[in-house]
């Protein structure tokens, strides 16, 4: 037996065993499968024999059939789950992606109905800016009208400005004219208080004011007048300070203690006590004849080896009620002294008082000496003063007013006449 030569083309599938395999397949495994080669082996060695000339051996020799493989469509099920899958994907994709662009595409729309509605905004404005223009131009004047005008407003800003320094002057004048009138009504103001009510403090603050309207003037006519504001200034500054209502006060505060005072004990009779001639009897009968002799002078002539001691009078609760009023009283006037201003009456006043404390009061009573104490402090207070007369100053300013206004009166004709 001659042995058989292999075919050239057993290596090779034939094109019907390649399209027997699966796209699926072949993507999975990109290799070909085992049952494919199994396969196309015997087909090619079929043909191969049948190429060759049978032999006696050949024929009595039986091939041995090769191991079976699985069957090919079940193997191809699950690739084509992986194409719909795909597919399906794809199909996703593209509809999103068209989403997308249908929504850039209305975007774009908007945008570009945005910016036409802007363009034509634009050219409105500019059309009406464009009108507004044209219409200044035309009122602009031309060549000799434009001349014409320049004259005419120069001549009217030379006009307004003399009407101006003219204004400026007679304000000028009104004003200086104000502030000396004030000043002459504070300068009255400050004598009323100095010789109604002697307020130096406020007629000190008013002087202070009107010198400061003096000093705004420039003008050398009120230097005499300044002069001799300085030396009333100089005066109630040396004067000193009236604390009227305090003193009021005071004398009221003591007027209410007059109730609490301690007043001399008043004496009590006792009808079984014996009488004064009763007591002259019985020393008289227990005297000799010169004791009785002395005894009845005693009736007729008094010796006081005590003339310095104050002879205290004996008062009833009736009469030491009448006292207490009438130290209240003089209090009273005191008070009403001190408000007006009479310093001899305010004085008189609380002399009265500290003598009525001293005769019908107990000295030693804490009350009664605090009281004491108080009245001569008070004595001490100032309730009246001298003050300066303001009318020499006030006629010095009526003067310089005067020769003002008959200054200015003069010079009026001469500016008309220019």
């Amino acid at each position: 037996m001659e042995p058989i030569e292999p075919n050239k083309n057993t290596d090779k599938s034939s094109p019907q065993e390649t399209l027997a395999t699966t796209p699926a397949s072949a993507s999975a495994t990109d290799k070909p499968s085992p049952s494919a080669n199994a396969a196309s082996s015997p087909a090619g060695d079929g043909k191969a024999n049948a190429d060759a000339k049978p032999t006696p051996s050949a024929k009595t020799t039986k091939p041995t059939p090769p191991p079976r493989q699985p069957v090919g469509p079940k193997a191809g099920g699950g690739g084509r789950g992986l194409v719909w899958l795909a597919l399906l994907i794809a199909v996703v994709a593209l509809a999103f992606s068209g989403w997308q662009w249908q929504q850039r595409q209305a975007q774009a729309e908007q945008q570009q109905a945005q910016l036409k509605q802007l363009v034509d905004q634009l050219q409105a404005g500019g059309e009406q800016r464009q009108q507004q223009l044209n219409d200044r131009l035309e009122g602009v004047p031309q060549g000799a009208d434009w001349q014409s005008m320049q004259r005419l407003v120069a001549e009217m800003q030379r006009s307004q400005q003399a009407i101006g320094e003219r204004l400026d002057i007679l304000q000028g004048d009104g004003r200086e004219d104000w502030k000396l009138a004030e000043a002459q009504y504070l300068l009255r103001l400050a004598s009323l208080r100095l010789l109604a009510v002697q307020d130096v403090s406020a007629a000190r603050e008013l002087l202070t004011t009107v010198d400061g309207i003096l000093k705004s003037m420039p003008d050398s006519g009120l230097y005499g007048v300044r002069e001799q504001l300085a030396q009333y200034q100089a005066e109630l500054e040396a004067l000193p300070e009236l604390d009227r209502p305090g003193v009021f006060l005071r004398l009221a505060a003591l007027r209410d203690q007059v109730e609490r005072l301690v007043l001399l004990p008043v004496p009590e009779f006792d009808p079984d006590e014996v009488t004064t001639e009763e007591e002259y009897e019985d020393r008289l009968q227990r005297r000799d004849r010169w004791d009785r002799v002395l005894m009845r002078l005693e009736r007729y002539v008094r010796v006081d080896f005590q003339r310095g001691k104050v002879i205290t009078p004996l008062l009833d609760e009736a009469e030491m009620q009448r006292v207490q009023r009438t130290l209240q009283l003089t209090l009273e006037q005191a008070q009403w002294a001190a408000l007006r201003g009479e310093e001899q009456v305010y004085q008189a006043s609380l002399q009265r008082a500290e003598k009525m404390l001293q005769q019908y009061f107990e000295l030693k009573n804490p009350k009664v000496q605090g009281m004491q104490k108080q009245l001569q402090a008070l004595h001490d207070e100032a309730v009246s003063l001298n003050p300066p007369e303001l009318a020499p100053l006030q006629q010095s300013l009526s003067t310089y007013i005067q020769n003002r206004r008959s200054s200015s009166a003069a010079k009026q004709p001469e500016a008309a006449d220019e």
